[in-house]
């Protein structure tokens, strides 16, 4: 920004708050930036998600069976999505949906939201190992429900639930290959995504797609570790958009905002045929 430009804005600022309110210019400038950097609401319909299940489905060979895990599937909202794009596309009998979700109450709703020979339900959390662990219920079915505890947060209930690998399940289930593996573990994800290194050093994992926001702080975690676990595995990283896939060669600072948002990780052919955007830092 030039200088004459930049004196200007901070004086614009500068009057703006004093009439209207700093809260009021820090929120709207917010939602500028937000806006700008394609960091859209958190919704199926608003954020990519149910385009990249979409995409998936479309770029899958006819009459190949397409296996995806809903990991965090809390009471089914993605899940049903994916079931009924399949429906939609006519790959119905094709889609073969894992859902795992650990917390009791939403695994019921789970259990009466989606159903079918073509689903198999799993009341566990996924991690980088096997094992029990303490999971920490704010409410029942509460998306901030987690592995890890929110400093200040009321919980209504502590429950011991299963903890088991992706890999592990893989080969005792005897899946050849994911095309899309959907995590949703509040803060809890790269921890997911480490027990699948089997499935992904193999390359048997398409894509992934997975959730960054403020809870990585609790886990200690940088989007940064995401990149340096996943690149040397051959996968490319960028952040869902409704627009489409905003890629990254490297990890950058500018990323580190904690901003909730959906980021995938695929191999390469797969990132060859996604629609993509380019980063603003690219232009």
């Amino acid at each position: 920004m030039a200088p004459i430009l930049r004196r200007a804005v901070a004086t614009v600022t500068d009057f703006t708050c004093r009439v209207v309110g700093r809260r009021t210019v820090v929120r709207t400038a917010r939602y500028v930036l937000l806006r700008a950097r394609l960091d859209y609401p958190n919704g199926l319909t608003t954020n990519g998600e149910s385009d990249l299940q979409r995409w998936l489905l479309r770029f899958s060979e006819p009459g190949e069976v397409i296996h995806v895990a809903d990991v965090g599937a809390n009471v089914g909202r993605w899940s049903e999505s994916m079931l009924a794009a399949a429906r939609h596309a006519g790959r119905g009998s094709d889609l073969r949906l894992y859902a795992f979700e650990p917390e009791t109450w939403a695994f019921g709703q789970l259990t009466r939201a989606i159903d079918g020979p073509q689903v198999t339900l799993s009341r566990s959390a996924l991690s980088d190992q096997n094992g029990i662990s303490p999971f920490h219920v704010v409410a029942p079915g509460a998306g901030t429900n987690s592995l890890y505890p929110l400093p200040g947060a009321s919980y209504t209930a502590q429950e011991n639930v299963v903890t088991i690998t992706l890999d592990s399940y893989a080969k005792r289930a005897r899946i050849a290959r994911f095309a899309l593996v959907k995590i949703d573990a509040e803060g809890h994800d790269l921890a997911v995504m480490r027990g699948a290194r089997g499935l992904l050093g193999e390359h048997r994992i398409a894509v992934i797609q997975f959730e960054y926001n403020h809870r990585w702080i609790l886990a200690r975690l940088f989007l940064r570790d995401a990149f340096e676990f996943l690149i040397p595995l051959g996968y490319r990283i960028g952040k869902l958009t409704p627009r489409g896939i905003e890629f990254y060669t490297s990890w950058d600072p500018d990323l580190e905002t904690f901003v909730e948002g959906n980021y995938i990780a695929c191999d390469l052919e797969m990132a060859g045929r996604l629609p993509a955007v380019t980063w603003w830092k690219s232009e």
